[in-house]
């Protein structure tokens, strides 16, 4: 494809400058706060700046390669996962800590419009090579799709360097697991650990083993279980068993929307003050002197009234009869 348009490369030079200028600025305070609180005197070693600020970003657009596209109603996508380049994320789909999809190795500058994109996605990896030749480029991969509904677990790494990466809808990609420039369909299974090789295939309401390593251009049909290194046919799955494909993605969407608040309300917060603010308590309690916030603090203002004698004598016999109680301890086996 063409190389970036003029503007976006005005765009993105202007955009580094403010980041690069940010970072900059972070550093000059922590430095300044070191000093602050590092006591030197004459003679003293130099100061030396060990604060490294980390330059990580969840979306990291490339100026040749593409930007992240993240549909507005995603599910969730982990404050730690990083997506790189050319990256598509549907609707209800969710990409968990610690993942990677890295979209870095196509030849799409972006700034171009939708139909021109939509052209050279629908190229095949053939057409998209003899493409890139004749530019006078090198040959290069895709992009990564993933699909509505699906979700990406706690450390999988995905990347399209040889061709598309897609998942379908519905598709549970297992912690840990890895596919590479391979296609998998909707309500598919990759367990832990698996290992998708370039040009493989995995057919829709199918299951990948829990480390199973599917090699190059191979083909996973619909309904079959795949285990093993290399990974080849076990079984048909049963009706059930593809039910809890459909069951277990649904699942997911529930528990990766329930997600989506944690780093705005943080861990540590009560669940009454939750549903409070959820429910506009603030508002309410500004109008009306009847309904008022809840208290962090588990204190009341009001001074408790004196514990009455039935009460000492009640509180020191339980205490006693605990301290006679004997120790429980694990029964030899």
């Amino acid at each position: 494809m063409p190389a970036p348009t003029l503007w976006a490369q005005i765009r993105h030079v202007i955009g580094r400058a403010f980041r690069e200028t940010g970072q900059a600025l972070d550093r000059v305070g922590i430095r300044g706060i070191e000093h602050t609180t590092t006591s030197k005197t004459l003679g003293d070693p130099c100061y030396k700046f060990n604060d490294h600020l980390s330059r990580h970003r969840t979306f990291m657009p490339l100026l040749k390669r593409g930007s992240p596209s993240i549909h507005e109603n995603v599910a969730f996508i982990a404050p730690c996962a990083t997506l790189i380049g050319n990256v598509h994320v549907s609707e209800h789909a969710s990409v968990w800590y610690g993942a990677v999809l890295r979209g870095d190795a196509c030849n799409y500058g972006y700034g171009h419009s939708e139909e021109t994109y939509k052209k050279w996605r629908e190229y095949t990896k053939e057409e998209r090579l003899k493409h890139d030749m004749q530019l006078g480029g090198k040959p290069a991969g895709g992009a990564i799709y993933v699909g509505a509904g699906t979700n990406v677990q706690d450390g999988c790494i995905i990347t399209a360097r040889e061709d598309h990466a897609k998942l379908g809808e519905g598709v549970t990609v297992g912690h840990m697991a890895q596919i590479h420039s391979a296609t998998v369909e909707s309500n598919s299974l990759i367990g832990m650990g698996a290992l998708i090789n370039p040009g493989a295939k995995v057919e829709s309401q199918s299951f990948v083993a829990a480390g199973a390593i599917v090699g190059r251009d191979e083909v996973v049909k619909s309904g079959e279980l795949w285990v093993g290194n290399p990974a080849r046919k076990l079984r048909d799955l049963t009706v059930k068993e593809r039910e809890k494909l459909f069951y277990q993605a649904d699942q997911y969407v529930k528990v990766a929307e329930g997600q989506g608040n944690v780093s705005t309300l943080g861990g540590n917060i009560p669940d009454t003050l939750i549903e409070y603010m959820m429910i506009g308590g603030g508002e309410e309690a500004a109008n009306t002197e009847e309904v008022e916030a809840p208290s962090l603090s588990s204190t009341s203002p009001e001074t408790p009234p004196p514990p009455t004698a039935a009460a000492e004598n009640k509180e020191t016999a339980d205490k006693n009869e605990n301290e006679d109680e004997p120790q429980l301890r694990p029964k030899a086996v």
